[in-house]
């Protein structure tokens, strides 16, 4: 996966909005951000440990509501 391409789709958003996630299978929790792009188009960068959530240093970005 190109990291340089993946991360900087999130340029020129904000954040607006902020919860945490508990995880399903440890009960640890998952900080979640909303972002939003002037257009109103809106993701969820979740922060991980890693894609499968066991190791250092993912983001998670996700279509939101």
């Amino acid at each position: 996966m190109n990291m340089q391409k993946y991360y900087s789709q999130l340029v020129g958003a904000r954040i607006v909005d902020f919860k945490f996630v508990d995880d399903e299978f440890d009960g640890e929790a998952f900080p979640v951000f909303t972002l939003q792009w002037p257009s109103g188009k809106r993701v969820e960068f979740t922060l991980s440990m890693d894609e499968e959530g066991n190791g250092a240093g993912f983001a998670f970005i996700e279509e939101a509501a």
